[in-house]
């Protein structure tokens, strides 16, 4: 657990990790009053320590993920930004508190809008094939990225443009690649196969345009078996690097 390592008094200790997780659950009302605010106090509480939160810490990862350098940088803020009300707590715990709350709340929130994107694709896909059942014409299922509950299977003894998709351009993928802070040049391969579907750089700008978590994840579950978790991470960094280019 990452805590202010600072001296401080306080009226109003942390309470027992069963409570902790009671409250992480509990509604507004709930919560103030554990912590011995008003509503209107408890309200201005949480709209500055969401916008701060968004600013200092990655909201794409959950709270024991974060640096805990920027952690404890997020905490002397808290004091130093609001110090009657914080120094009341021991180890400023209401802020640990509703960042937790903040961030999986956030990231739940993520994964749901993508869980219903893709039962919305699902559902246009049937009706596709349905109405195509009379004919040849059947949409491809290249034609959008493959589905975020699959791994890509490709193997080291395929060849490496034996399923590459026709639109593909290995080259500006090849370069994406090898920008990273490791050169993961050795994946254009796998990129711009059918299944991977990130064959081309609009395709790789829509994968950057996702929110991090979202994107993060989908990475994990399609090359989880190729890289290990600092390549993961070094991959995103490099979608969001290219988000901010679009931006």
């Amino acid at each position: 657990m990452m805590t202010a390592t600072a001296t401080r008094t306080f009226s109003i200790p942390r309470p027992s990790e069963a409570e902790f997780r009671r409250l992480h659950n509990s509604r507004h009302g709930e919560i103030a009053q554990a912590l011995d605010m008003d509503d209107d106090d408890f309200t201005v509480f949480k709209r500055q320590v969401r916008e701060k939160m968004y600013a200092s810490l990655d909201p794409s990862k959950k709270f024991d993920e974060q640096d805990p350098s920027a952690w404890r940088r997020f905490v002397q803020w808290a004091y130093e930004t609001m110090p009657s009300l914080i120094s009341k707590y021991e180890d400023a715990w209401p802020v640990e508190l509703y960042v937790k709350i903040s961030l999986s709340k956030r990231i739940a929130h993520e994964r749901f809008r993508f869980r219903k994107a893709v039962a919305k694709y699902k559902q246009t896909m049937t009706i596709r094939s349905s109405s195509s059942a009379q004919g040849e014409a059947e949409m491809s299922p290249t034609d959008l990225p493959p589905p975020y509950d699959e791994i890509d299977r490709v193997t080291d003894s395929e060849t490496p443009g034996a399923h590459m998709h026709p639109d593909a351009a290995p080259e500006n993928i090849e370069k994406f690649l090898r920008s990273c802070d490791f050169d993961l040049g050795h994946l254009t391969s796998t990129f711009v196969t059918r299944r991977a579907g990130l064959f081309n750089l609009g395709r790789l700008e829509l994968l950057a345009s996702w929110p991090a978590a979202l994107r993060r994840d989908h990475l994990e579950r399609h090359f989880g078996t190729m890289l290990d978790d600092v390549e993961i991470e070094v991959l995103n960094k490099r979608f969001v690097e290219m988000s901010h280019v679009q931006i």
